[in-house]
């Protein structure tokens, strides 16, 4: 095999290194990790220099058959697949741009086992036409003078329960067999590594295949959760509620200079001083006139001094209950009696059963 001075390595290595790649990331504990993230990128770059290689080489030439293709190419019908696998791993794009292009290249991949008699499987043409010529050359592998004239729907054939159940048996004799053939496969005849190379890409077959049915089902959720958002985007903005008008403070000043400044620059506040309130619920007959002790009017007039004579009265009330007061005593036990005779919550209408 020639150099391609191009890419500085020749096919085999590249392939080697693809294989190697597809080690690392299918035995990592996460492919979210930097590190699995840097062997997925690497190994889709290598992927796209062996299938422009591949290509540039015309490996495979026009109107073969799988019976027609040299062991040592036979390896290079695998690259399209690979390149599906890595771009599903990859955490770094936008979501919907992975899935639709993993799509594309297992469908190639389909398509040319199909076009090489490696499998009956029906493979539908791509979506649209507009999508195969917007694929770069460099990423598919081309083969000259043919194309795909089948017709059918893969996803039907995914999620019918007998494919997969066929599949799944046939996948199991196939891993079965590669494990066999692996560590043969190096220093093998002719027909080991071509025993081993078809085993494997009829295993890769079935992969794509349920790997495009996994695809196609996220591609619909994808498609519903952008199209939501774009509904929301463009949703006109909710009304805002009315807001509820604030009501006007009712003023009460310390003294008649404060009630004139607030008379003078809120005249329509009813404002009115600590005294004339006092006095106006005095006559209403809502508050009794204050003999002695605290009062809302001390508090209101000095709330400090008004702390003070709450001290003052609660240190005097234990002095009076230590010393046997009689009236604080007869005080004590009526409090008592009364509490006896009414539980707490009498009166509260929503504590009744």
């Amino acid at each position: 095999m020639a150099e391609s001075s191009e890419f500085g390595k020749n096919l085999p290595e590249t392939f080697s290194e693809i294989l190697e790649f597809y080690d690392k990331v299918e035995n990592c504990d996460s492919t979210s990790s930097d590190a699995t993230q840097g062997f997925v990128y690497h190994a889709c770059e290598a992927c796209k220099k062996a299938i422009s290689m591949v290509n540039q080489l015309d490996v495979f030439s026009k109107n073969e058959e799988i019976s027609e293709v040299t062991t040592s190419h036979l390896r290079y019908m695998l690259l399209p697949a690979f390149m599906g696998y890595f771009v599903m791993k990859n955490n770094h794009r936008s979501r919907l741009n992975v899935v639709t292009d993993s799509k594309e290249f297992y469908t190639d991949y389909l398509k040319m086992c199909n076009d090489y008699g490696v499998t009956n499987y029906q493979v539908p043409k791509s979506n649209s036409e507009d999508s195969e010529q917007t694929t770069s050359k460099s990423s598919k592998i081309t083969k000259p003078g043919k194309t795909s004239t089948t017709q059918g729907d893969i996803r039907n054939m995914a999620v019918c329960r007998n494919s997969k159940i066929q599949r799944y048996k046939e996948q199991k004799d196939l891993d079965k067999r590669l494990t066999e053939l692996k560590d043969k496969v190096e220093n093998a005849d002719d027909d080991v590594q071509r025993d081993y190379y078809l085993t494997l890409i009829k295993k890769w077959v079935n992969t794509a295949i349920d790997e495009l049915d996994s695809i196609q089902m996220e591609m619909e959720l994808l498609k519903m959760m952008e199209q939501r958002k774009g509904d929301k985007s463009t949703s006109p903005p909710k009304s805002e509620k009315p807001k509820t008008p604030s009501v006007r403070p009712f003023i009460i000043t310390k003294d008649s200079l404060q009630k004139q400044v607030y008379g003078l620059g809120y005249p329509a506040f009813p404002t009115m001083t600590i005294e004339e309130f006092f006095d106006k619920k005095v006559e209403e007959g809502t508050l009794h006139a204050h003999t002695g002790g605290h009062s809302m009017e001390d508090w209101a007039k000095d709330p400090e001094k008004d702390k003070i004579l709450q001290e003052e009265e609660t240190t005097e009330k234990e002095i009076r209950l230590e010393n046997d007061d009689p009236d604080e005593l007869r005080k004590a036990r009526e409090w008592d009696e009364y509490k006896d005779d009414h539980r707490r919550g009498w009166g509260n209408r929503q504590n009744r059963h």
